[in-house]
C-alpha cells in the first residue's frame, strides 16, 4: 500500500479518519474537506484489465461496459455538442481515459476530424481498435507521443477520481492545451444531494478504484492550483435507458429487477426509452489563458 497523509489538493497534513461505509476507511482533510484514499494500492492502474469492463461486482468496474455502450453514446453526443458550443468550433480533441473509444467514435461521427485518446488499459485499447477507433494510445497523457500546446480541448470523463495525484495530472493537461484551450471534467460529487441522501450506500463509493472524492469546491481548487482560469462547476446528468437502469439494479436485488427486466424487454419502446438523470456527478470547465 502507498500511504499519503498529505491532502492531495491543499497539501495540508491535518486530516482525520473518514468511514465511508463499513470496512472502507478514507481520509478527510480538516482544512479543505477533501476526501481521499490515503492507503491506495502501489499500482492502481493494474486493475483495468478485461475483468474491469465486465464483472459481477456492483462496487467495482462495470457490470457490463458493452451493454451500456449504446446508451452512453447519447451522453457523449450531448457533451460534445456543449463542448463545441463553448469552444466555437470542432478543434483538436484529447479524451483522457478513453476506455473502449466510445467518445472518440461519437466525436468522429459528429465531424471532429482531429480526435485522439489515451487509455491505460491494454484490453480497452485493443477493443477500441477492433471497433475502428485508431487514434488511441495505451498510455497516460504525460507518457504519450503528443506534444505540449497541441489540443483545443482535453476531456476527463469519470477519470480524475482514479488518479493518485489529481493536481499533477491537471498541470499535465494544462501543458498539452493550446492557449485558450478548454478542459472538461466529469466526476462523482461527494458534496452533492445523492451522497447526502444515501450516505454509506452511495453508489460512487468504490474501494480501490475511486481514490479521490471531489466536491465542487475541491475541484475548483484543484483546477486553480493547476493554473486554470474561468472555472465553472455544476451538477451534471447522464442519458440513461430503462433497460440500462434495470440491468444495474438487478445486482442489488436480482429477483425483483431480473423479472422486471424480462417484462420490459418484451416492449422495445419501453426498454429503449431514454431520459436525462442527475446521478450525483459534477461537470467542470476551465481554460488555459497563457
Amino acid at each position: 500500500m502507498k500511504q499519503n497523509n498529505f491532502c492531495p489538493i491543499c497539501n495540508s497534513k491535518e486530516s482525520e479518519k473518514y468511514w465511508a461505509m463499513h470496512g472502507y476507511k478514507l481520509t478527510r482533510c480538516k482544512k479543505c474537506s477533501f476526501v481521499w484514499d490515503s492507503n491506495m494500492s502501489e499500482n492502481v492502474l493494474s486493475q483495468y484489465d478485461k475483468s474491469y469492463f465486465q464483472n459481477d461486482n456492483p462496487k467495482g468496474g462495470y457490470i457490463n461496459y458493452f451493454e451500456g455502450m449504446k446508451i452512453n453514446r447519447k451522453t457523449f453526443v450531448d457533451r460534445l455538442l456543449k463542448i463545441e458550443k463553448r469552444l466555437g468550433f470542432k478543434g483538436k480533441l484529447m479524451d483522457v481515459g478513453a476506455a473502449l473509444g466510445d467518445c472518440l467514435e461519437v466525436a468522429q461521427n459528429l465531424g471532429w476530424k482531429d480526435s485522439y485518446g489515451v487509455e491505460v488499459s491494454k484490453f480497452a485499447v485493443s477493443e477500441a481498435r477492433k471497433r475502428g477507433v485508431k487514434n488511441i494510445e495505451n498510455s497516460t497523457l504525460d507518457k504519450s507521443s503528443y506534444k505540449y500546446n497541441e489540443f483545443d480541448v482535453i476531456t476527463y470523463q469519470d477519470v480524475i477520481e482514479h488518479v493518485p495525484d489529481p493536481v499533477k495530472e491537471l498541470k499535465t493537461a494544462y501543458k498539452y492545451l493550446k492557449k485558450g484551450g478548454l478542459i472538461f471534467l466529469v466526476t462523482p460529487d461527494i458534496g452533492g444531494y445523492w451522497h447526502k441522501l444515501l450516505k454509506s450506500m452511495w453508489y460512487h463509493y468504490k474501494p480501490g478504484e475511486h481514490i479521490m472524492y471531489f466536491s465542487q469546491s475541491n475541484l475548483k481548487q484543484a483546477l486553480e492550483k493547476a493554473g486554470f482560469a474561468n472555472i465553472e462547476t455544476k451538477v451534471t446528468y447522464h442519458v440513461l435507458s430503462i433497460e440500462y437502469v434495470l440491468n444495474r439494479l438487478k445486482y442489488y436485488s436480482p429477483f425483483i429487477f431480473e423479472n422486471l427486466l424480462k417484462i420490459v424487454n418484451k416492449f422495445s419502446y419501453i426498454k429503449n426509452f431514454s431520459f436525462k438523470a442527475y446521478t450525483g456527478e459534477i461537470e467542470a470547465w476551465a481554460q488555459k489563458q497563457y
